[in-house]
């Protein structure tokens, strides 16, 4: 039978309207500073496996082909989803949208374990939406389609923890955070880290105040001109969660692998991607509708609107179909370790 439509809209479950606006990230940063090395190609799964082949078993059990993370994080979807297990260590904010490829899931049980390894007393990490069980839109947000997004707590130095608590100069826990952001960098494949950049700067601070090696330290906040761009970017609203991007080696090769059958069943059909649009005078939901071939409900949908009431020099995001095209090469630079006995301290 035909695959489900995508995207799953933020509809089939209940939306954090009390969550602002992560959307601006993918128009903001600058991602093409280059990569000059990449990861040496590992096996994959499907190694060996003709396009028929794997359509063949994609028909017969769609599971068998695992995670499928598929198109962008602003305009995808998810196959063979994992929901994010309940666990020591984490509490999931909405598990209805906690659901990751297989790989994200990993990654973060693992930088999550790493932390606790080291500060067995800590709270547990908060964790919000990931995607829909079947990825799309998912609102507030212009990401987290593919299974590759999730927004994270910081750790707090009181007793007072909580998701969504705005972490300060005050209540950030620099030592915890710093291992949960040191272990996502060199224990997993990250793509990017937003944190807000007054937090950033008390995390490199403490980072160089523990023996980690200025150079690395600046690489990962600064990137290194004509070389590699940072992991870490700042973005408005993240003084209250970081949010985490992951490169998934296997489960986006598996989506250029079986983009084939994904064709044949539907999956590739739509998924909604967004512009931006800064309200004119006079202008109403209804011409913005018809100027981007979408409709009102889509509209306040995708933003949060109660009505169609909408004010001068509003910035909205206006939802479009967008077919998934083919997936480019899955290009996975090396991870960011630092030099060999770097940040002692950190790692006693």
């Amino acid at each position: 039978t035909a695959g489900p439509a995508l995207p799953q809209h933020a509809t089939d479950g209940q939306a954090h309207d009390d969550e602002p606006d992560d959307g601006e990230e993918p128009f903001e940063l600058d991602l093409r500073a280059p990569e000059l090395e990449l990861q040496p190609r590992k096996p994959h799964p499907l190694e060996g496996k003709s396009a028929k082949e794997i359509a063949e078993a994609f028909a017969r059990d769609p599971t068998s082909l695992g995670s499928i993370s598929l198109g962008r994080p602003s305009a995808g979807g998810l196959i063979n989803g994992v929901q994010m297990p309940k666990g020591e260590g984490w509490t999931l904010m909405d598990p209805g949208h906690a659901y990751g490829t297989q790989e994200t899931v990993d990654y973060l049980v693992r930088a999550i374990t790493a932390v606790r390894a080291r500060f067995p007393d800590s709270h547990d990490v908060y964790i919000g939406h990931i995607s829909a069980r079947r990825g799309g839109a998912l609102r507030p947000h212009v990401s987290h389609q593919a299974g590759r997004d999730v927004d994270l707590s910081y750790f707090y130095n009181d007793d007072s923890a909580r998701w969504y608590r705005r972490a300060t100069d005050t209540n950030l826990d620099r030592a915890r955070t710093w291992a949960f952001v040191r272990a996502l960098v060199t224990d997993t494949d990250v793509d990017l880290i937003l944190i807000d950049h007054a937090l950033q700067t008390l995390l490199s601070d403490y980072a160089l105040s523990v023996g980690e090696d200025p150079a690395w330290v600046q690489g990962l906040f600064k990137g290194v001109p004509g070389v590699r761009r940072p992991l870490i970017f700042h973005a408005k609203g993240h003084a209250t969660h970081l949010h985490v991007r992951f490169h998934n080696p296997i489960s986006q090769e598996t989506a250029a692998r079986a983009y084939q059958a994904l064709v044949a069943k539907g999956y590739t059909n739509a998924a909604t991607a967004f512009v931006t649009h800064r309200v004119k005078r006079a202008e109403t939901l209804g011409m913005l509708a018809k100027k981007y071939g979408t409709t009102v409900p889509e509209i306040r949908a995708a933003n949060g609107l109660r009505n169609n009431k909408i004010r001068f020099k509003q910035l909205l995001k206006i939802p479009k179909q967008d077919k998934l095209g083919r997936s480019d090469a899955v290009r996975i630079p090396p991870r960011r370790l630092p030099p060999a006995g770097g940040g002692k301290s950190v790692q006693r």
